[in-house]
């Protein structure tokens, strides 16, 4: 790069020197002289003024390709400031672009960071789901063993009721004999009664002179009656006990039909609440399926930003490349 700290007086004593050592003082001598510094324009012009001011013609002491070399300098120095221009929008472009590059990339930094935290939550929602629906079959195993066990409460209650209406039946033909029974002695008492009073009758009638004879009859008769009175309480208070043991049976069977109606409700309980369940599960199932989707999204969503991410380094280490690559040559297209 030239040097403008050189001055007209320096320039004076440079080609007073050359003169003096008897070389032609050319635009390059003299700045040999100043120890390859200054432009070749400045020490031009300075060279012009001086030999103006000693009356001495340029054309003179200034050889033409001297003129040209100056022209050159100052089109180099041009070229020089216009590309140093150039580099320096160049630059300034690069390094606003590599901000952007830069932002963008943090952007996507920071969008690729809230989706692996949203995707941390939704596994954590998934695993808390995956355990609920884990204690969800277990509970719908407890039912269904429960539902099993109620079973076969109700198959041995119905097998209980078997027996308890067996036992009645026996009950009702045991009773139901018992009443024909006495139906039957009530019925041959009468016709004893009958046949008795007939007798008696036909007796009074034709005996009336064997009174004593007939009130020993009558005496013995009525310890018959006796007899069979006794004979009757004794069937009466036999049949009271049946119907006791009967009303006992019907009791009994009311029980266990209330029993049986409570095991009924309970496992129309079990069997709505294991519906409900199977309910919840498909809910879970759905809701299950739902984030599994929804984390499949985000995973999709995170493997497009880092290709994204990829292409914009990528896209960013080619404009690297390229200013790298354009730097050196401007110096050279300077020199040439």
């Amino acid at each position: 790069m030239a040097n403008s700290g050189i001055n007209k007086v320096q320039v004076k004593k440079a080609r007073d020197a050359l003169i003096a050592k008897g070389k032609h003082p050319s635009i390059d001598a003299v700045r040999i002289e100043l120890g390859n510094t200054g432009s070749k324009g400045t020490i031009h012009k300075y060279l012009v003024e001086l030999g103006q001011e000693s009356g001495v013609a340029l054309g003179g002491n200034i050889a033409l390709g001297d003129k040209l070399a100056a022209i050159v300098a100052d089109l180099a120095n041009q070229l020089q400031d216009e590309a140093q221009t150039i580099v320096k929008e160049a630059s300034d472009t690069h390094q606003a672009e590599i901000k952007r590059l830069n932002d963008r990339l943090s952007e996507h930094q920071k969008l690729l960071q809230t989706a692996n935290q949203q995707q941390e939550i939704l596994g954590q929602l998934l695993k808390e789901a995956e355990a609920a629906k884990e204690l969800l079959v277990k509970s719908e195993q407890e039912f269904a063993l429960k539902a099993e066990r109620l079973g076969q409460q109700l198959q041995s209650q119905e097998e209980l009721i078997a027996q308890k209406d067996a036992h009645v039946m026996s009950l009702d033909e045991k009773h139901l004999h018992a009443r024909e029974a006495l139906e039957h002695y009530r019925t041959s008492v009468k016709d004893q009664r009958d046949q008795d009073q007939r007798r008696h009758e036909h007796q009074v009638q034709q005996l009336q002179g064997e009174i004593r004879q007939l009130n020993q009859t009558i005496s013995i008769k009525q310890t018959d009656i006796t007899q069979l009175n006794k004979d009757n309480s004794r069937l009466a208070t036999e049949l009271s006990e049946t119907r006791k043991q009967l009303r006992l049976s019907e009791q009994n069977h009311q029980a266990l039909t209330a029993q049986l109606g409570a095991s009924e409700d309970a496992l129309v309980t079990m069997t709505a609440r294991f519906i409900e369940s199977e309910k919840q599960q498909r809910v879970d199932a759905a809701a299950i399926k739902a984030l599994e989707q929804q984390v499949a999204t985000l995973q999709q969503a995170s493997q497009l930003m880092q290709v994204e991410l990829i292409t914009v380094k990528t896209e960013l280490s080619v404009k690297n490349q390229l200013f790298e690559s354009l730097q050196p040559r401007l110096p050279e297209v300077v020199n040439q």
